[in-house]
């Protein structure tokens, strides 16, 4: 049976399938937010079934501190949109060596 285990130096300590970098998150967002098949997840990601609902168990017994992980990483995800907005609108706004 597989464990779900947590290291700071692998995926940013988030919760993954020991053995692999798959996250329970990752699980999660394939099985339940895009409706595929967890039997095709597991045979995409080379594991067994068990392994995927292992994961999916982990993430409903914890649902509180998956769904903070989940808004940090929405909160984190806008933050670099903004950052790359504005750095694309910067670059654009700087005249080319040929404008000078």
């Amino acid at each position: 049976m597989a464990n779900i285990v947590t290291d700071e130096a692998i995926r940013f300590g988030k919760p993954r399938i020991e053995g692999t970098r798959i996250t329970v998150l990752d699980i999660k967002r394939r099985v339940v937010d895009g409706d595929e098949d967890p039997f095709a997840v597991a045979a995409e990601y080379e594991l067994d079934a068990a392994a995927v609902f292992t994961a999916l168990a982990y993430y409903y017994d914890n649902v509180e501190a998956m769904q903070a992980l989940e808004a940090e990483q929405e909160d984190r995800q806008r933050e670099i949109r903004r950052e790359s907005r504005s750095l694309r609108d910067r670059l654009e706004d700087e005249p080319t060596s040929e404008e000078a």
